[in-house]
């Protein structure tokens, strides 16, 4: 009666181990779809953050070949290249903010937050192209950055920082925290009134902007790597006996997705430069 049993137990043991080796072989068949966050790959490190070295490392250098070639006396392509970059993004903050002084003031965050949502947008394209096309277990420790909440979220609260910043430096602390408790302010009762439910509305406001950030930024990217990959997966999958050649169908939506990040970043900043300028208006 015990060898029964025993034999029992050890055949559910194995229909149960068979049936996990079962799902999880159909967990991995199919399109790369990542999860919300990114994953874990070395202890705490997730592919984000290696992603993320990886671009930083990538903009150092550029940084550094930028710095030599401006700091240099003579002309060469690529002073010239930089100061041209430098001057059209120059001229599209000032006509912006309508002034010199205060374009200049805000020049280093906002250029430098379009081009971390820019090239970290193409970045991650390149990513998935490779991974899609040559080296698919290279997703597994490599992940566009902004395709992870997290990431977006620290953009967007940079953002409101600089914001709440801008106007405690023009409004001053106690005027900033007067205009979202309680702004009893107005020629009359009844305007004072609508002025105190409009700074409620304002405090309220803040953690839209935070969330409307990131989630506007976040869900594009997401939805772009979800896109690609189950197209990129059905394009292999129908023609795979012909070299995977179905794959090339995939390339007018990773230009689509070009031209998505290059948006982008193009509204991220140009709401922070209306959420500057708001701040710094005196009402």
């Amino acid at each position: 009666m015990a060898t029964t049993q025993t034999l029992e137990s050890t055949g559910e043991l194995i229909d149960t181990h068979a049936a996990e080796i079962t799902h999880a072989a159909q967990e991995h068949v199919g399109p790369h779809i990542p999860l919300i966050q990114g994953e874990q790959v070395w202890g705490p490190i997730s592919n984000v953050s290696v992603t993320t070295m990886l671009f930083l490392l990538i903009v150092s250098v550029v940084a550094f070949f930028a710095n030599s070639a401006l700091k240099k006396n003579k002309k060469s392509k690529l002073k010239l290249f930089f100061l041209t970059f430098v001057k059209f993004f120059d001229d599209q903050l000032r006509d912006a903010f309508g002034d010199k002084k205060e374009s200049r003031k805000y020049y280093g965050v906002v250029v430098g937050m379009f081009f971390i949502i820019l090239f970290g947008n193409l970045l991650g394209l390149v990513i998935d192209w490779f991974g899609l096309s040559v080296l698919p277990s290279i997703l597994y420790y490599l992940r566009p950055m902004h395709s992870d909440l997290n990431t977006t979220l620290v953009l967007s609260l940079i953002t409101v920082v600089l914001l709440l910043a801008t106007q405690v430096k023009s409004h001053g602390t106690a005027g900033t925290i007067k205009s979202y408790a309680f702004n009893y302010s107005g020629a009359n009762v009844m305007e004072k009134c609508i002025n105190v439910f409009v700074g409620w509305l304002h405090a309220i406001g803040l953690v839209v902007t935070l969330g409307s950030l990131s989630l506007r930024l976040f869900g594009n990217i997401f939805a772009g790597i979800i896109l690609i990959g189950v197209i990129s997966y059905l394009m292999a999958t129908a023609t795979g006996s012909v070299f995977e050649i179905g794959r090339l169908a995939v390339i007018p939506f990773w230009f689509f997705e070009v031209f998505v990040a290059l948006i982008q970043a193009i509204v991220f900043a140009f709401l922070m430069i209306a959420y500057f300028k708001g701040a710094a208006e005196k009402h």
